[in-house]
């Protein structure tokens, strides 16, 4: 039951960037030529735990590659941290996608995956996870186009053998509205989920709710207000 837990908690904390990275990699199968552009996001951030804080994250995409840098800021001067890049080539139809996210515990867990775009146009992923003891799980999904977003859905097998399903999808409801909602289903049949709500405004502010359902059915809810600039040729979020 401890080990099982366990791997939920580091599911949740990866999985949004992993399947992320699938989707905006498909996407750079279309803009490997273009130039590269940065979004930078800087702002504040309150949680229903009364934590509180900065959050400044900046996204390079170009040239088939997209890179991520977050920082969370709490109000002890404590940083939490996530690192993300991921390749495609449009010749080929594979890429590749790595990442760290460290706690403000100081705890890190990282990945490493390949993609390769099928026939039908979607992109499998596979690969592994290291969490923060050194353990390690592997992940295998399929992403899929979807007209308003993209869906996906797969496994990640602990190093204890025990085997989470999990799906997720990236939707724009708007201009400038995005939400992506994922949820992990453990071998004891709990979940925890992750939904995320991004809303931009015309005048490039904006804001970012994170709620996060842990397996006991409690809730935590992160918000982040925040400022956008571009830097290069227009990006979006």
């Amino acid at each position: 039951m401890k080990n099982d837990h366990s791997f939920k908690l580091v599911a949740v904390v990866i999985l949004t960037g992993v399947f992320l990275a699938l989707f905006d990699s498909a996407r750079a199968a279309d803009a490997t030529t273009k130039p590269k552009r940065t979004r930078t996001r800087t702002g504040t951030y309150q949680s229903s735990n009364g934590n509180s804080g900065t959050v400044n994250s900046t996204v390079t995409r170009g040239g088939g590659e997209t890179t991520r840098n977050g920082t969370l800021t709490n109000q002890n001067g404590q940083t939490a941290t996530h690192t993300a890049d991921r390749t495609w080539s449009k010749a080929t139809g594979t890429g590749t996608v790595s990442s760290s996210t460290t706690g403000f515990n100081g705890a890190t867990t990282s990945r490493q995956g390949t993609l390769v775009k099928n026939a039908d146009g979607t992109v499998s992923g596979q690969g592994a996870i290291t969490g923060p003891k050194g353990n390690t799980s592997t992940y295998a999904d399929t992403t899929t186009k979807t007209a308003t977003g993209s869906t996906t859905t797969g496994t990640i097998t602990g190093a204890n053998g025990k085997t989470a399903t999990v799906n997720s999808q990236f939707t724009k409801t708007a201009p400038g509205d995005y939400t992506r909602d994922t949820t992990v289903t453990g071998a004891n049949g709990k979940t925890s989920e992750k939904d995320i709500a991004t809303k931009i405004n015309p005048d490039g502010t904006g804001t970012r709710i994170v709620e996060v359902t842990k397996p006991d059915g409690t809730t935590e809810t992160r918000t982040e207000t925040f400022a956008v600039t571009d830097a290069g040729a227009p990006t979006k979020p």
